[in-house]
């Protein structure tokens, strides 16, 4: 049996299902839900943290670079939105501090995920681990075990989760002390995989969830959180006081 209380919705990139992702509508919309928001951060060339999920800028902005190859001058501009309305939509893309600080005044749990910029900028861990000191709720997440083993010396204290791609990663988690949870796409769940986290013994948060699979209702003790495009629904989905 798991209590409800145990488990914390997160909307992915804010409540990307009604607003557009990793923008402030998006982030408000997950605030009006009472739920923990998701993130993805980028650093540009001269080391000004963003809110933003590919390393392209193309697919949202129409411009055809990579983020970690320009300065934020190059980029605050930019019009963010889908192809043939964002010439009229106000969005742009968030700076990151900006988001932290209005999510610790609002006590919002924050997952923020680390892009591939960080990797290629020697300086982004230092400059993101000194941006996030004070705030509480919150751990960092990422699909590369070595930037995490970065941020974990950095931020000692903080929750380090590993993405997984593919089940076949799970034996390798057992070597990475700094890992401290796992996030799994809700595709790759059965119950060999299921057998193999429990062996890991860490916590485990899912995303892909809709809010209307039956596998919410099903969870492992060891599941800590979903993270979602619709938390209202996975809110609904869950909203007895004991399920299992």
């Amino acid at each position: 049996m798991i209590l409800l209380s145990e488990v914390k919705v997160y909307a992915h990139r804010g409540a990307s299902g009604y607003a557009l992702e990793n923008t402030w509508d998006a982030f408000f919309k997950a605030c009006e839900f009472g739920v923990g928001i998701e993130l993805d951060v980028q650093i540009t060339k001269d080391g000004v943290v963003v809110v933003f999920h590919d390393d392209n800028l193309r697919r949202l902005t129409g411009f055809n670079a990579d983020i970690e190859a320009l300065a934020y001058e190059d980029i605050k501009d930019l019009r963010v939105g889908k192809k043939w309305i964002r010439p009229f939509q106000h969005y742009q893309i968030p700076l990151a501090y900006e988001v932290f600080q209005w999510a610790k005044k609002k006590n919002i749990p924050l997952n923020v995920e680390l892009k591939a910029s960080f990797v290629k900028n020697p300086k982004g861990p230092q400059i993101l681990a000194a941006m996030l000191e004070g705030i509480r709720d919150i751990h960092l997440s990422s699909f590369n075990p070595q930037l995490l083993e970065e941020m974990k010396k950095l931020m000692p204290s903080t929750e380090m989760a590993l993405i997984i791609k593919k089940n076949k990663q799970l034996p390798y988690v057992k070597e990475m002390e700094w890992v401290d949870s796992i996030h799994l796409h809700k595709r790759l769940l059965n119950k060999a995989l299921w057998a193999d986290v429990l062996e890991l013994d860490k916590k485990v948060r899912l995303y892909g969830v809709l809010g209307s699979e039956s596998l919410i209702t099903q969870l492992n003790s060891q599941t800590v959180g979903i993270i979602t495009n619709y938390p209202d629904r996975v809110k609904r989905k869950i909203a007895s006081p004991l399920f299992g």
